[in-house]
C-alpha cells in the first residue's frame, strides 16, 4: 500500500486570559478550531466531541475529547493543534488505537522527540505533544490508517478572567452537537450563555451545567457572577501532607466604582513609529492612541512620545487635559508617519525624565512597539516610580523584555498578534487603566511564612481588574492573608483566612505556583544571564514533578509493546523522573503519585479506572471550605463514566496527575469502538 505523509490539524481552543501568568501577561489570542489536511485544507469529519469543564473558583480544568476520521485512502501522520492561550497549561493527553487508550507522560522534550522519530520510522504508534508557539500546543501521532477513526483527548488548566463580579469562560468547539458538561464550585449566580441553551442543576458546593449548542459556530461562551461582596479576597491553600509547608493562591477583584473613588493620573503614550510599523500597524496604533486620550478623565494629565532611533515628545511633561491639550495631542498623533530604527531604551528614558516626580498621582506609561531592541540596555533603564504597560505588536517583538519591563513596574504586558486587533486591545486596556483604584498594593501573610511569591512586583488594581498572587507557605495551621493598598488616597486593607490543616485537597494550587515559577524562569532565560543552564534545569524538573508542558518538556505516548529498542531509553527517562519525585516528596504527596509512571496520569489510588469497564467511580469531591461557600454541605458528587479497555502506554491510566483527588474533575473517557488499524 502506498504511504503518504500529511499534516492533520485536529482542533483547537483559545481563551483571553486576564492576568495570565505570574508576570501579568495578557495575550490577544485568535479563536481557532479546525481539522484539515495541510496543503489540501480539506476538513476532516468529526464523529464525536465532548468538552468537560471543572471550575473551582476561577481555576478551570478542561478536558476535550474528539474523534476524527481519516477519510482519505492514504496513511497519514496526524498533527493536533491546540491553542488554549497564554497562561493555560496542558497537563494531560492521550489517544486511542481502536479500543486501547494510549496515555502520555511528560519527559524532556528533546529526548521525547528522538524516541518519537525513531519509533515512527518503524511504522509504530507513538504520539508526541509539545509547545508550538505563543500559547499553542501540537500533538503528532503516526500512523493514522485510511478510513481509521482517531480519538484524542487533551486536558488543560487556566485561571479564568474576572471583571468585577463577572467571570468568563470561552471554548471554541468544532461541532454544534458536542456534549458539554461544566461544573462550577463556589458562590455562583446568574449563569448565562450567548451560544448555548443551559440545563442547570444544583450540586454540592455549586452548579452543574449541560449545554446544548444553538450557535452555528459551535463555540461555547459562558458568563457567571461571583455571589460575594465586592472587595472580598479569595484565598486557597494546599498543605504538603505531613510536611510543614504548602502552597497558596490569592486573588482580589476590583469592582466598578463611582468616579469619586478614581485616582487622577499622569498618562504618557509612547508610540513606536520606526520603519517596521509602516502600513496597518502605524495606522491602527494611531487610532488606538487617539481613543486612549478620549477615555481619559478631566483631572488627568497627558503626553505623547513617538520614537524610532530618536524621540520627539509632544510636551516636556504631561499636561492638564484641557480641550486644547486633547486637540493638540490627537492632531500630533494623526501627523505621525513610520521610518527609522528602534531604540526602546531611549524611549523609556525620555518618558521617565518627563514625569513629575513625587506626589500622589500614579504615573502611567503605555508603550506600543513591534520591534526588537537592545534587551540588556533597555532592561537596565531604571523605571522606578512609574506604572508601565507594554504592548507588543506582531511575532517579532521581544516578548520577554516587554513582559519583564511591565511586571517590574506594576503594569501588564499585552501581546497583539494581528495589527487589526490593536484598536480593540488598546481600547480594552484604556478603559481599564482609566480608573486606577487600589494603588501601592502589598500582601501580608500572618500565621505562616510566605516565600517565592509571584508576581515579584504587584500591579495596581484598576476598575474591574483583578490581582492574583501565588506562593509557597511554611506553616501548619491557620493563615491570614491581608492585602494592603490606597483607595482614593486613603489606606485600606482586605483580609481572608484559610487553614492549611483542614483545607480541602486542591492540587491545582501547587501546580499554579509551579507554572508561575516556570514563567518567571523562562523570562530570565530569554533575557540572558550567567545562570541560564541552572534555570533551564529547574524548569525541566518543575515540569516533570508537577506534570505539564514547557518549551523544554513534552508528552510522549507509546504502547509499551511497541517500544522495541527504545525501551531502555524510556526506562532511563523514567528513572530521572523518579529522582525528581524523590527530591520533591511534597509534590508527590499532593499529587498522589508513587513512581515515575504515576506522574503521567495515574489516579491518586493507583487504580487503572479506565481498565474497568462500566465502573461507577467517584470522580470528584465537592469539599468546599465553609469560608468559600458557607451553606454548602460537605457532600460527594458522582459521575457515571463509561469505561474502555485501558493501556498504560508511557504513563498511568488517566490524562492528568491528580486523578480522583482533583476537585470536581470529571474526565470524559467514553467507550466508542474504533476501526481496527490495518498494518
Amino acid at each position: 500500500m502506498r504511504t503518504r505523509m500529511a499534516w492533520v490539524s485536529f482542533g483547537a481552543l483559545c481563551v483571553m486570559a486576564s492576568h495570565a501568568s505570574a508576570q501579568q501577561q495578557l495575550v490577544a489570542d485568535r479563536v481557532e478550531a479546525s481539522m484539515v489536511i495541510a496543503g489540501d485544507h480539506e476538513p476532516l469529519p468529526i464523529h464525536e466531541e465532548r468538552l468537560t469543564v471543572a471550575v473551582d473558583g476561577e481555576h478551570a480544568t478542561s478536558t476535550l475529547l474528539q474523534t476524527f476520521t481519516n477519510a482519505s485512502s492514504a496513511r497519514i501522520e496526524g498533527l493536533y493543534h491546540l491553542r488554549p492561550g497564554s497562561g493555560s497549561h496542558v497537563d494531560g493527553f492521550a489517544y486511542w488505537n481502536g479500543e486501547t487508550k494510549i496515555v502520555g507522560e511528560v519527559f524532556e522534550r528533546e529526548a521525547a522527540r528522538k524516541v518519537y522519530e525513531r519509533v515512527t520510522t518503524k511504522r509504530r504508534d507513538p504520539g508526541l505533544l509539545e509547545e508550538d508557539g505563543e500559547g499553542a500546543f501540537a500533538f503528532k501521532v503516526f500512523p493514522i490508517e485510511p478510513r481509521e477513526a482517531k480519538r484524542v483527548e487533551v486536558r488543560w488548566t487556566q485561571w479564568l478572567p474576572r471583571h468585577a463580579q463577572l467571570v468568563h469562560y470561552r471554548a471554541p468547539l468544532t461541532s454544534r452537537d458536542a456534549q458539554i458538561v461544566v461544573t462550577l464550585a463556589g458562590p455562583i449566580k446568574h449563569v448565562t450563555s450567548t451560544t448555548h441553551k443551559l440545563l442547570v442543576e444544583k450540586v454540592a458546593g455549586g452548579l452543574r451545567l449541560r449545554a446544548t449548542g444553538v450557535a452555528s459556530s459551535g463555540e461555547l461562551d459562558l458568563d457567571w457572577e461571583v455571589d460575594e461582596p465586592a472587595w472580598t479576597p479569595d484565598a486557597y491553600v494546599q498543605s504538603a501532607g505531613n510536611a510543614d509547608e504548602g502552597w497558596f493562591s490569592l486573588s482580589l477583584a476590583a469592582p466598578q466604582l463611582p468616579e469619586s473613588t478614581v485616582t487622577a493620573k499622569d498618562m504618557t503614550i509612547v508610540i513606536d513609529r520606526s520603519g517596521s510599523m509602516e502600513g496597518d500597524k502605524i495606522d491602527h496604533a494611531k487610532i488606538a492612541a487617539t481613543d486612549m486620550i478620549r477615555l481619559l478623565n478631566a483631572d488627568d494629565r497627558v503626553n505623547v512620545i513617538p520614537f524610532s532611533d530618536e524621540v520627539d515628545p509632544l510636551f516636556a511633561a504631561p499636561q492638564p487635559l484641557t480641550a486644547d491639550t486633547r486637540t493638540a495631542a490627537t492632531s500630533f498623533i494623526h501627523r505621525l508617519h513610520a521610518g527609522g530604527g528602534t531604540d526602546i531604551a531611549l524611549a523609556l528614558t525620555t518618558s521617565l525624565r518627563s514625569q513629575e516626580h513625587g506626589g500622589e498621582r500614579p504615573h502611567i506609561v503605555v508603550f506600543l512597539t513591534d520591534g526588537q531592541s537592545d534587551a540588556v540596555k533597555a532592561a537596565a533603564v531604571d523605571t522606578t516610580g512609574i506604572r508601565l504597560f507594554t504592548l507588543g505588536l506582531g511575532a517579532d517583538v521581544n516578548k520577554p523584555l516587554l513582559s519583564r519591563l511591565a511586571s517590574q513596574q506594576h503594569g501588564r504586558f499585552i501581546f497583539i498578534e494581528d495589527a487589526k486587533s490593536i484598536e480593540s486591545e488598546v481600547g480594552r486596556l484604556a478603559a481599564t487603566i482609566a480608573k486606577p483604584l487600589l494603588v501601592d498594593v502589598a500582601v501580608e501573610v500572618v500565621g505562616a511564612q510566605a516565600t517565592r511569591m509571584y508576581p515579584r512586583s504587584l500591579p495596581d488594581l484598576f476598575a474591574e481588574d483583578e490581582l492574583r498572587v501565588s506562593g509557597r507557605l511554611r506553616g501548619t495551621g491557620a493563615v491570614k492573608f491581608i492585602i494592603h493598598g490606597k483607595l482614593a488616597g486613603k489606606p485600606v486593607s482586605y483580609e481572608r483566612s484559610a487553614d492549611l490543616a483542614h483545607a480541602p485537597k486542591r492540587p491545582w494550587i501547587a501546580a499554579l505556583w509551579a507554572q508561575s515559577r516556570v514563567d518567571h524562569l523562562l523570562e530570565e532565560i530569554a533575557l540572558g544571564g550567567d545562570q541560564k543552564q541552572e534555570q533551564t534545569n529547574e524548569v525541566i524538573e518543575l515540569a516533570l514533578a508537577y506534570n505539564f508542558i514547557t518549551p523544554f518538556t513534552a508528552f510522549l505516548a507509546i504502547p509499551e509493546s511497541e517500544l522495541g529498542a527504545e525501551a531502555s531509553t524510556v526506562a532511563a527517562m523514567r528513572e530521572r523522573k523518579q529522582k525528581v519525585l524523590a527530591a520533591n516528596p511534597e509534590v508527590a504527596a499532593v499529587r498522589g503519585v508513587h513512581n515515575a509512571r504515576d506522574v503521567g496520569g495515574a489516579d491518586a489510588d493507583g487504580d487503572d479506572d479506565d481498565a474497568k469497564p462500566s465502573k461507577k467511580r467517584r470522580v470528584a469531591k465537592a469539599d468546599v471550605d465553609e469560608a468559600d461557600a458557607p451553606d454548602a454541605p460537605r457532600d460527594m458528587v458522582y459521575h457515571e463514566a463509561t469505561g474502555t479497555t485501558g493501556h498504560h502506554g508511557c504513563a498511568g491510566c488517566a490524562t492528568g496527575g491528580s486523578g480522583g483527588s482533583a476537585l470536581l474533575l470529571i474526565v470524559a473517557v467514553g467507550g466508542l469502538v474504533l476501526r481496527r488499524r490495518r498494518r
